[in-house]
């Protein structure tokens, strides 16, 4: 059982605190599963805000532990292991972080900063189903003045870890072609989260519907936001990676506990004991390779992604969000193969509902699911042959 952290920093990721807290996440998780309900994990995310793991990626005079993308990778990879829908629910919050560590000094960057720094978590209403074209026309969500503030109208969807944090982000259209974001708490007048999120994977993710009625947002709460200032935002998709590689170390782990309490093996087996047999320990050792692969390639984007940061030139940005379009397209592909394999090192009994071995393959392909290799693969090749360099439209 993790104690409540009470130190002035965040928790120490290097630390045996660290991994008692991923131990505690992974017990809940087991728990919750056993009980085949639909059991929000409240608890892990409480243990998230009490040890202060969402204020990492801060430097340490603002209240962080000043963790490198790399590092903080590792950490996301690792609670992906242990569940990969509280990892995946921390999207929101780790990509609102690097937006205001990037953004412009302000007494608002200051603000949000601080609420992070102390343990706070954001979600996010940046999505909603719309068949408007691209722009701020695409927000049905409008902002609109009242007075010397605003009030917020709108139903967002795929709202990501919202029904867990503390605070939203807002993306709505303000008056004739502006778009804003606004910072607000969840529990403020108007706000109503939903968890009707019924995907077939990542289902306790809560990326269902929020609501926003007649909702008061102060001046100083709403930015408007430069499109022409974007840039490449290769951290939202290397994240959902990183839930991958964990979900295939999750998928490695289930294997062996399969190979090694299995009673029999199969008639036709090369082995009289299953985790004796070449074949299903080739499976094994396949699902391991990829393992490790995985968890390489996301440390070798990381490490661009760092690079980046401290060169700030569009090259490197540009290399960063590259070589994140190769994890994606080739991890996933790895990855939904190996939780495919994982049945074949079990049998039929592995595909007994009480074992919950497909949500692996669920949640892989959900993720994968975000945005198509398809089109990524194109733009890739664009750049191969005709050098055009990636597009800047928040898919890379």
């Amino acid at each position: 059982m993790v104690k409540t952290i009470k130190e002035t920093v965040p928790i120490d990721i290097h630390s045996g605190a660290f991994e008692e807290l991923v131990k505690a996440i992974e017990e809940d998780a087991e728990k919750r599963r056993r009980k085949d309900e639909r059991l929000l994990p409240y608890k892990a995310f409480q243990l998230i805000k009490e040890a202060r793991l969402g204020a990492i990626r801060l430097p340490k005079n603002l209240g962080g532990a000043g963790v490198t993308n790399v590092e903080l990778f590792e950490v996301i990879r690792k609670l992906a292991k242990a569940d990969p829908d509280v990892a995946h629910a921390l999207r929101a919050h780790f990509v609102f972080v690097e937006d205001n560590l990037a953004a412009p000094s302000s007494a608002e960057r200051t603000r949000r900063l601080q609420i992070v720094a102390k343990g706070d978590l954001v979600g996010n209403a940046t999505t909603e189903v719309s068949s408007n074209p691209q722009g701020a026309k695409q927000y049905e969500t409008v902002l609109s003045k009242v007075g010397d503030d605003y009030v917020l109208n709108g139903k967002k969807f795929f709202t990501t870890g919202t029904l867990y944090a503390d605070w939203v982000s807002v993306v709505s259209a303000g008056e004739g072609d502006t778009v804003f974001v606004s910072f607000i708490p969840t529990n403020r007048e108007g706000v109503a989260i939903y968890d009707d999120w019924d995907g077939f994977g990542q289902q306790l993710t809560a990326s269902g519907t929020t609501t926003f009625t007649n909702t008061p947002v102060k001046s100083y709460e709403a930015v408007e936001l430069k499109r022409e200032k974007q840039s490449y935002v290769a951290i939202r998709q290397l994240f959902l990676q990183a839930v991958v590689a964990g979900i295939v170390e999750a998928i490695v782990e289930d294997g062996v506990k399969l190979l090694k309490g299995r009673k029999r093996t199969f008639t036709h087996g090369s082995s009289a004991t299953a985790n004796e047999d070449p074949l299903l320990l080739l499976t094994i050792g396949e699902i391991q390779a990829t393992a490790f692969t995985l968890k390489t390639l996301i440390r070798e984007a990381a490490q661009a992604l760092d690079e980046a940061l401290l060169q700030g030139t569009q090259q490197s940005k540009h290399e960063a969000a590259l070589k994140t379009v190769y994890v994606k397209v080739i991890g996933e592909q790895l990855a939904l193969q190996v939780a495919t394999k994982l049945f074949d090192v079990g049998g039929a009994s592995a595909t007994r509902r009480d074992q919950h071995l497909d949500r692996h393959w669920r949640n892989i392909r959900t993720i994968a699911s975000h945005n198509p290799s398809s089109y990524k693969l194109k733009d890739v090749g664009n750049y191969v042959v005709n050098g055009h360099e990636l597009p800047i439209n928040g898919y890379y």
